[in-house]
């Protein structure tokens, strides 16, 4: 995946498949394979020892041959998106140390197998180490401001995912895009303007015909736009690193499963079966009865509790459940439009999977003014001071971590806090606490309030 206009060195020698074998024979029969299966001369890319279709998708002798093979799939089935195959349930994405070593291409990785477990897929992501792996795809660093991965083989995904360490200058949400593109090759897709490519890099051309490098997905456009999709060839500096609606229904259609209601399921009749997992969906959601915060008692509404804990929005979704033991004490708090109550103690409880909070500091709080009562999820580093006016109602141009030290949402040492947007008000107070001083101000037209 490109940077429009910008120039991307691969450096490939850990894809290379077979170092004791002659690396330039086995590249002329890959070339040979690709051409016979119908892919341009013009789409195949050589660098550093291996070869590439599309220009970031990464080729194995295995993959070429497989090209190659009868199937018994309709002509038009995309032949050189070997899917990932049904025995594997479970992807664990590793890191090597160099990529942790950069903090936007690792948040990056965690937004963007957020992005895939919150589809509610046959397949799920977890960043390794982790147990119950059936697939593994190493994440590490290549050079330049983009990123290369290959097509699944033998039911498999690509192992490695390359990404530029030069995205660590872009904001979060590009490296969640980016990220999450690669991963989209290694489990089978292909460029969304794949007939097209200079619809998102501006330059380029045909990366393949239906039938020899790209079959159309069902319920997807047939033509792409500038922004259509996190698969476009070429990523913008505006990128949100969220999917479109037709990603969406592109991974439901090639990678869903069959999801229960969670209002049919008695969670209370797992109680015991600590560290279960329950996948499960749910319609849009505004209330409901549930005991706890974080962890709720294992009779609570499931859904209400999702979108308390910020696992779905209001609109609906599907979750995964984690069975976990009784507590002596459950506590109530309002978040995301929901209020809990407290509890004492009770035998079984669940928590779920949430998706990992974007940076208070990369949200602009004024952008939100007007649309009060919103709650936006974000997470603060160690805080030791910022500017910030008033006292539990704070100015939206406010440090908003610094202010949720301040309002006691969270310590010093940094947390998740929600941010709910407030109308203005015709003047602040500055008072002292927890380490931090505030400002006094006069009328200003928005403003936050911060909690945990």
């Amino acid at each position: 995946m490109f940077k429009k206009a910008a120039v991307f060195a691969v450096t490939c020698g850990a894809l290379l498949v077979g170092c004791g074998t002659d690396p330039q024979a086995e590249n002329e029969e890959i070339i040979s394979n690709l051409l016979e299966a119908g892919f341009p001369a013009d789409d195949i890319l050589i660098a550093d020892d291996a070869v590439y279709v599309g220009r970031d998708a990464h080729v194995t002798l295995e993959a070429s041959r497989e090209m190659l093979q009868a199937t018994s799939e309709s002509p038009e089935q995309y032949r050189t998106t070997n899917l990932v195959g049904t025995g594997v349930t479970k992807i664990c994405v590793n890191s090597t140390a160099a990529f942790d070593s950069y903090p936007l291409l690792s948040q990056g990785l965690d937004l963007a197998i957020a992005n895939y477990n919150e589809r509610g897929l046959r397949i799920t992501f977890a960043r390794g180490p982790a147990t119950g792996c059936t697939a593994n795809i190493t994440a590490q660093t290549t050079t330049g401001t983009g990123g290369s991965a290959g097509f699944p083989s033998g039911g498999l995904p690509y192992g490695i995912i390359n990404i530029g360490t030069g995205l660590n200058n872009y904001s979060a949400d590009v490296n969640e895009h980016v990220i999450t593109h690669e991963l989209g090759h290694a489990v089978g897709f292909r460029h969304s303007d794949y007939y097209n490519r200079s619809i998102s890099c501006g330059v380029g051309g045909d990366e393949g015909e239906a039938g020899v490098g790209a079959i159309h997905i069902p319920g997807t456009p047939t033509t792409a736009v500038e922004g259509g999709s996190v698969m476009n060839s070429c990523f913008r500096s505006t990128e949100t690193g969220e999917w479109t609606s037709s990603d969406n229904t592109a991974l439901d259609y090639l990678y869903g499963g069959t999801v229960q209601s969670c209002a049919s399921i008695s969670f209370t009749s797992y109680r015991g079966q600590n560290g279960t997992q329950i996948r499960c969906s749910c319609p849009a959601t505004s209330g409901g009865t549930v005991w706890g915060t974080d962890l709720y008692t294992d009779d609570s509404n499931v859904c209400a509790a999702a979108v308390h804990a910020g696992a779905i929005p209001a609109t609906g979704g599907t979750v995964v459940a984690t069975i976990q033991p009784g507590q002596g004490s459950y506590t109530g708090t309002t978040r995301n439009g929901i209020t809990t109550l407290s509890y004492g103690s009770w035998a079984g409880s669940f928590s779920f999977q949430v998706p990992p909070a974007q940076a208070c500091s990369s949200v602009s709080f004024t952008s939100y003014r007007g649309q009060n009562g919103t709650q936006i999820r974000c997470s603060c580093p160690a805080t030791s001071g910022g500017t910030v006016w008033g006292t539990d109602l704070y100015t939206d141009d406010s440090n908003a971590c610094a202010a949720a030290v301040h309002a006691g949402a969270i310590p010093a040492t940094g947390g998740t806090v929600v941010v709910t947007i407030q109308p203005g008000q015709s003047s602040y107070t500055g008072t002292t606490r927890n380490g931090i001083t505030t400002l006094s101000y006069g009328s200003w037209a928005g403003s936050f309030s911060v909690s945990r």
